[in-house]
């Protein structure tokens, strides 16, 4: 096999690697870590409900965030500007949070 050329001995598409999958861990907030490899052109919600039900936890009750911008689950990870090995912090929902002014 010469440089440049597949196990079928052609040369790689360059759509082919743009479509190929992507390796992501998805972050807990105790720190627990679970890899993932995803096609880069796949929307991020099969990556999320996946995760959900791996951990056994309720889709609506997760916020799934990428460098510090909480994630569209109708983007891929192609529209995100992805990397091999980035990582998605997975937030609980949280209400409240705020103060309560009390006047006497």
């Amino acid at each position: 096999m010469r440089p440049g050329e597949t196990s079928n001995g052609k040369k790689p598409n360059h759509d082919q690697s743009i479509v190929s999958k992507i390796a992501l861990s998805i972050k807990s907030q105790d720190g627990d870590e679970v890899y993932y490899r995803f096609p880069r052109d796949k929307r991020l919600q099969h990556l999320f409900t996946s995760y959900c039900k791996q951990k056994k936890l309720n889709y609506d009750a997760i916020a799934f965030v990428y460098d510090g911008q909480r994630v569209k689950a109708s983007k891929t990870p192609l529209e995100m500007e992805m990397e091999d090995g980035d990582s998605i912090d997975a937030m609980m929902h949280q209400d409240g949070g705020g103060y309560a002014l009390v006047m006497t």
